[in-house]
Parts: C-alpha cells; sequence; structure tokens
C-alpha cells in the first residue's frame, strides 16, 4: 500500500490513481506482497537537498532519495518497507527538460525510489544493468515513455 504525503499546492497536479498503479505493477514485477507499505513524501527542492546532505553528504537537491526502513507490525503484521522522498520542483524541471508531462517523471521516480528501497543501486556496471532494465520494463508496462533513465556509472 502506497501512502502519499504532498503539500495542497502539489496535490492539485497530480494523478494518485497512476501513483497508486506505478506502486503496484512494481511490486508485481518484483513479484512482492501489493500490501507492503510505503511512504511517499513529494517535498520541495530545499527540503531534499537537506536529507541529501544529511544521509548522503551532498549538498544540492535531487530528484529522489530512498530510506528503507523494512519492519514487519507485530500486531498486525504488516510490513514496511520504507520511505521514498521526492522533489516537486525537480521532478517538474526535469519534465519539462524531457518534454513529458509531470506524472509521467514521477512515475518514473518511483519506480525509481521503489527499486532503491528493495535494494537495488547503479553504481556499479552490473548493478547499474540489472535495476535499468527492471526499471524499464516497468515503466513499458506502466506506458510511461521515459526509458533508459538511469545513468552509466562511470
Amino acid at each position: 500500500m502506497l501512502t502519499l504525503k504532498a503539500r495542497q499546492i502539489y496535490r492539485k497536479e497530480l494523478d494518485t490513481k497512476r501513483l497508486q498503479r506505478a506502486f503496484q505493477k512494481t511490486f508485481c514485477f518484483l513479484e512482492m506482497d501489493p500490501q507492503t507499505e510505503v511512504t511517499l513524501q513529494l517535498t520541495d527542492d530545499k527540503t531534499i537537498q537537506n536529507f541529501n546532505l544529511q544521509y548522503r553528504g551532498v549538498d544540492e537537491a535531487t530528484d529522489v532519495l530512498s530510506f528503507e526502513n523494512t519492519f514487519t507490525d507485530p500486531e498486525s503484521g504488516a510490513t514496511y518497507l520504507g520511505d521514498i522522498l521526492i522533489s516537486f520542483e525537480t521532478a517538474k524541471n526535469q519534465a519539462e527538460v524531457r518534454g513529458q508531462e509531470l506524472m509521467a517523471e514521477l512515475e518514473m521516480l518511483l519506480v525509481h525510489g521503489l527499486l532503491h528501497l528493495i535494494g537495488m543501486d547503479h553504481s556499479e556496471l552490473s548493478d547499474w544493468e540489472e535495476m535499468s532494465a527492471a526499471q524499464d520494463s516497468i515503466l513499458s508496462e506502466l506506458n510511461n515513455p521515459i526509458q533508459q533513465s538511469i545513468h552509466k556509472p562511470a
């Protein structure tokens, strides 16, 4: 289950059903329980920059950050996977640069964040190949035109 947190000013530009669908398709592709809980927070550049500095030592805004925090609630049995932060401002700018709609960019960033939550990475070539292929497959299933968006490691 995806829990979305966003300021009202951002919510009016969102198609929350598309984000829920992207979440479900990703979990189906990964053969994970769709009842697993994830929180998606849409924020601004300043906030994500602060998190990026605190947790990655990088003093600049970024598009998406994932924070794995897997645990199972002993009372309900629900599994919580973690949190994803997306900078709404950066996503909007990237969508404009790509010539794509905002929701396509947000879907791509959500899928990317979910793949990081399950432990995928793209800092090594072999990991990049696996994560890039998975992300592109999921986005294709969503009819999302953004492909090959993960930068190849140097």
